[in-house]
């Protein structure tokens, strides 16, 4: 990410952010030390319910040295791997563990919303969940090759085919993806969406090699590739573009498509102590709004996109309102039946 692109995408982010800092200061200045609830916890463990290297991980691993700070006394932050069944394995971890404190995890909305609006059995609630905050989101970029005749969204609608190069069924990439067929009109010519991809990169080489002619995927993903020249944008989600000379779906006519992306938000078990929550609230927002955090996550490409737990609860309503209303559009497209992964 350029630092540009970083600074302008938070500077609008922060505005939305403020109230709920200045809230949490509140918080935190009226709270002394002494009168805080003190953790009954000497470790706290950040389940990343997906392998090593990738943005949740990434994510995690910048962040949970600056919690470790803001919580202050003995306590220690531990990222901890724990992938499988597509990120449910870890999402599982989370909800049944102790109500202590003890066990975070890192959440990926609507990712792990779309299992249950698909009518798969899972083992979480999302509604249950104790929300801490959400740390980022990333807007998607509607891209297609250097190379390709579309230049823009009338193209997709008139196109005799569409190939969506994506990662497997149940990702939030997909999803995006027969969203945004089926608002553009490409349902009636019935687009083929290709999923034999294990992660975003591997989709988007696909798409430059012309497995595909048109993807979905996270703009921090795809910003190396277009940078590069080897993919165009067409149109990114969001409120705000996220890459300069290219309009929103909003502004191009589809604003249900605005909400589309990929969020990382921190939780705890069901039932945390209220003073606990509030504890790990305000230290998350310490943290989140500590200088050296800002600078680093800007270099390592984050985006961030920070809310209060207050705010992701309502999200998580929203996320499945959002996902409830194109339900028909969400099925399965491999016949050999569900491709699991570990990748969001």
């Amino acid at each position: 990410m350029s630092l540009a692109r970083a600074q302008r995408a938070w500077r609008h982010r922060t505005a939305r952010w403020g109230i709920v800092a200045a809230l949490s200061g509140v918080f935190i200045a009226g709270c002394g030390s002494a009168d805080r609830p003190a953790p009954q916890v000497e470790s706290i463990s950040i389940v990343i319910p997906y392998r090593p290297g990738g943005g949740f991980d990434r994510t995690v691993r910048l962040f949970a040295p600056f919690f470790e700070r803001h919580l202050g006394g003995d306590i220690t932050v531990v990222p901890e791997n724990a992938a499988g069944a597509g990120g449910r394995l870890g999402a599982t971890k989370v909800y049944r563990a102790r109500a202590d404190g003890a066990t975070l995890g890192i959440f990926n909305l609507p990712g792990f919303v779309l299992p249950e609006v698909l009518g798969e059995r899972v083992d979480y609630d999302l509604r249950r969940l104790s929300w801490i905050g959400r740390l980022e989101s990333e807007d998607y970029a509607l891209l297609v090759a250097a190379e390709s005749p579309f230049a823009g969204l009338e193209d997709l609608r008139d196109a005799e085919s569409l190939t969506f190069v994506s990662t497997g069924y149940g990702s939030t990439i997909l999803a995006a993806s027969q969203i945004v067929a089926d608002r553009l009109g490409n349902d009636a010519t019935g687009p083929v969406f290709l999923t034999g991809y294990t992660g975003t990169a591997e989709s988007l080489v696909g798409l430059i090699r012309g497995d595909g002619n048109v993807a979905i995927a996270p703009i921090a993903s795809a910003l190396a590739y277009v940078e590069s020249g080897d993919l165009r944008a067409l149109a990114v989600t969001g409120e705000v573009s996220g890459l300069p000379g290219v309009a929103t779906f909003a502004e191009l006519g589809y604003p249900e498509l605005t909400p589309l992306n990929v969020q990382r938000s921190i939780a705890g078990p069901p039932d945390l102590d209220p003073a606990f929550l509030a504890v790990l609230r305000a230290a998350f927002v310490a943290a989140v709004e500590d200088p050296e955090f800002r600078e680093m996550a800007t270099s390592a490409g984050m985006t961030l996109d920070p809310a209060g737990g207050a705010d992701v609860v309502a999200e998580v309503e929203a996320s499945f309102s959002y996902y409830e209303r194109f339900r028909p559009n969400l099925g399965n497209p491999n016949s050999s039946g569900r491709m699991d992964h570990d990748t969001p």
